[in-house]
This record gives C-alpha cells, sequence and structure tokens, in this order.
C-alpha cells in the first residue's frame, strides 16, 4: 500500500511532469537522430525494416529551419521513398528570437510564424524543426564491446570523463557505427549527440503553440546527410556520394562546415562568424544603412574583379579569414583519418551567393567548390519564384526525409 501511495504521490509532482516532458522530447528525437542509424550500422537489416514502417503513412508535414536572420519554412511529403515539396517559404526571423539555436523569445517567433503559416495557407498538421547549435555536442567515441542496453551508460561515463557538462541536461543519442578490434579486444565505435534539452522542449512547445503535433527534432548534418543519400544529383550533374565531399552551409552567424565519406557523416565543425560580419564591415566602410546592404552586396561584389575596390578588398580580407579556418578545419578531419582528403566542397545559404566566391575559394584551398543552385530527384509541386535560391531551404527540405 505504501509504494501504491508514494506512486500515487510521485504521478502528481512536477518531477513526474518533467519526467513525462522528457520522454515525449526524447520520443520526438528517437524519431530522427537515430533514424540515421540504419544507415550507420553494418547489422541494420532490423533497423531498415523498422524505420521503413515509420515512413509508410502518407503524412503531409511543415519543417522549420529557424536561424538568427531568417526562418525557412518547407511543407512537404515523403512516401514511399519519394520526396515531394508544396511550398517553401523564407522570412526574416524576429530580432532576437533566437540565439545559436536556442529560441529565446518565443512569444515574438509564435505570432510571425502563426501570421506565415495563416497567409500561405500551410494545411499540415504535424511539425518538423531542425537546427545547429555550438552547444549540440557530436562526439565519436571508442568504447568496450557491451550490451545494447550497456551502451548508453558507457558513453555517459566516457563524456563526462572529459567535457565539463551535467549529461541530466541532455537527451543523450548513441549510434553504433561498426566495430572494430584493438590489442585483441573488440570495441565499437560509437557517434554521441547530446543536445540540450531546454532547447528541445523551446522547439517541442513551439510546435504545439503553433497547432502542430510535434513529429521530429533535428540536427541540420543530419537533415543534409538524409538529402545527399538521397538526391542522385547537384546543379543537373551526377553526384557521387561515395565521394569524400564538404558541405559548408554559409549563414548569418556562422559557417556550418560537415564532411562527409561515402555518404555518412565523419566530421562537423561550426565556425563562428558568417554574412553578418561583411555587413558590418560594409557599413563601416561605405556607411550604408543595413536596408541596403543586401542589394548592395548583389550588384557591386565581385571577387572575380580584377581591379578591387574598395569595398572588395575588405570583403576579400574577411573571406580570406574565413577560409584560413576552413582550411584547417579539413586538415583536421584529413590527418584525423590518416590522410584521406576532400574530392569536393559544396556552398550554400544566403553568403555563397556572392560573385566569384566559388573561384576565389577554389584557388585559395585548391579543391573544387561549388555552389549549390538545385537539387534532382524532388518533385516539387509548386509554382514557388523563389526556387533560384532552393539552396537556402536544403535543411529543412533533408528534415522531411524519413529513413
Amino acid at each position: 500500500m505504501n509504494r501504491i501511495k508514494e506512486k500515487i504521490h510521485f504521478s502528481n509532482s512536477s518531477e513526474f511532469k518533467r519526467k513525462l516532458d522528457f520522454n515525449k522530447i526524447k520520443e520526438l528525437m528517437n524519431l530522427d537522430i537515430k533514424d540515421i542509424k540504419s544507415k550507420l550500422s553494418k547489422n541494420n537489416n532490423k533497423n531498415k525494416k523498422k524505420y521503413f514502417k515509420k515512413s509508410e503513412k502518407k503524412r503531409k508535414v511543415v519543417a522549420f529551419d529557424i536561424g538568427n536572420k531568417t526562418t525557412k519554412i518547407v511543407e512537404g511529403i515523403y512516401y514511399k521513398e519519394n520526396l515531394t515539396i508544396n511550398k517553401f517559404i523564407e522570412v526574416a526571423t524576429p530580432k532576437g528570437a533566437i540565439l545559436d539555436g536556442a529560441i529565446v523569445n518565443q512569444e515574438a517567433l509564435i505570432s510571425k510564424l502563426k501570421q506565415v503559416l495563416s497567409e500561405n495557407s500551410i494545411t499540415a498538421k504535424e511539425g518538423i524543426c531542425t537546427n545547429n547549435s555550438t552547444s549540440i555536442i557530436n562526439r565519436e567515441l571508442t568504447i568496450p564491446q557491451v550490451e545494447n542496453d550497456e551502451i548508453e551508460t558507457v558513453v555517459r561515463y566516457e563524456i563526462q570523463q572529459y567535457l565539463p557538462i551535467n549529461l541530466d541536461d541532455y537527451v543523450l543519442q548513441t549510434n553504433i557505427l561498426g566495430e572494430e578490434e584493438f590489442q585483441d579486444n573488440k570495441k565499437l565505435s560509437v557517434r554521441a549527440i547530446a543536445y540540450p534539452e531546454k532547447m528541445a522542449r523551446g522547439y517541442y512547445e513551439l510546435l504545439e503553440a503553433l497547432n502542430l503535433k510535434p513529429y521530429a527534432l533535428d540536427v541540420n548534418y543530419n537533415a543534409l546527410n538524409k538529402l545527399i543519400n538521397y538526391i542522385d544529383a547537384i546543379n543537373e550533374y551526377e553526384y557521387n556520394s561515395k565521394e569524400s565531399v564538404v558541405f559548408i552551409d554559409m549563414g548569418a552567424t556562422s559557417l556550418d562546415v560537415n564532411i562527409y565519406n561515402e555518404g555518412i557523416l565523419q566530421f562537423t565543425r561550426i565556425i563562428k562568424t558568417g554574412g553578418t560580419d561583411l555587413n558590418e564591415i560594409l557599413v563601416e566602410v561605405l556607411n550604408l544603412s543595413e536596408d541596403e546592404i543586401e542589394q548592395y552586396k548583389e550588384r557591386n561584389i565581385n571577387l572575380k574583379e580584377d581591379r578591387l575596390d574598395t569595398q572588395n578588398k575588405v570583403i576579400i580580407n574577411e573571406i580570406d579569414d574565413w577560409i584560413d579556418k576552413i582550411e584547417k578545419v579539413i586538415q583536421f578531419y584529413k590527418n584525423k583519418n590518416m590522410g584521406i582528403g576532400v574530392d569536393k566542397i559544396f556552398i550554400y545559404g544566403g553568403t555563397s551567393k556572392i560573385k566569384g566566391l566559388c573561384e576565389y575559394m577554389t584557388s585559395k584551398l585548391s579543391i573544387k567548390v561549388v555552389r549549390i543552385k538545385s537539387i534532382a530527384k524532388i518533385d516539387f509541386n509548386t509554382t514557388n519564384a523563389a526556387y533560384e535560391s532552393i539552396d537556402n531551404f536544403i535543411n529543412a527540405i533533408g528534415s522531411i526525409i524519413r529513413l
């Protein structure tokens, strides 16, 4: 009887509610962060069957990629391994609503998104959010071979040996990458993703406030991973996912550098700089207003020009700093992987549209750099005039894919 009373008392406590909410959030993330496991695991036949069943239900969803400056919204359907996009919309994110991937002004964001969904007649009932943040921990670990139900415990121990964090504040996901032999002992190679619970809760509550059923919470490099394994061409040319390629999302406040080899994420880094830094330089040098900057960049900045005006020179100084940081990330990856290099670099996002940027980066890095302008194998059931900026929606589109 005492045990029953204790259970009733616990069920009425705020701690029990927190645990229920935490389980909902973890379930939301299980739908996505772990779905990549079917491609990462060597023994994945059982997983493939499991995740294929999840995608069997034909569901229209709306995906949100909410950045510091802009929010990308995509409505679409992934059904029987076919991806259809009905609508894609890009709007300004309310100022100060997002900080390093976390929602810090939920009221302003909810108000804005409700208006956009209504004005664009979005009818999907289920929602997905995808983002990236320096506070999301992504580590590849080698641990002793243990039973599946013990992996998370061992990973928790390993992570807390070298990171001063409280893992109780994170939703932890672990994916087995493979097995390896080390001094006659079998080891497991594991990728661990620790997602801040507070951040996850913010997106969960956002979807509910928008009257959407929370369907999945994604991380941008995972959404991209699914997309590059789904498509077969970029810019109308055959795309070989077996190559070692770098994808750089060139956003307003960060350059997200993701390296894939044979279609699997190998390395990811966030470089804290972006288009906003360029804008601030131009405002200072040319005394332009923020409203004039984007138009000015489009008309007057061209890194292919032989004679560089003042604005081009200051832009190049900043971009040289970016390239130096990108080169260090690639070199670190190369050293870590016994000299395995990079075959090609794809860039996308707002800042990637600077004229001459691909050619300039190619000359500096000695690696072919290509801006993504189109992606194949997707049915765009829309006449949206913004298709020329489809690369802005890559993360949101990838998040709709269910493996």
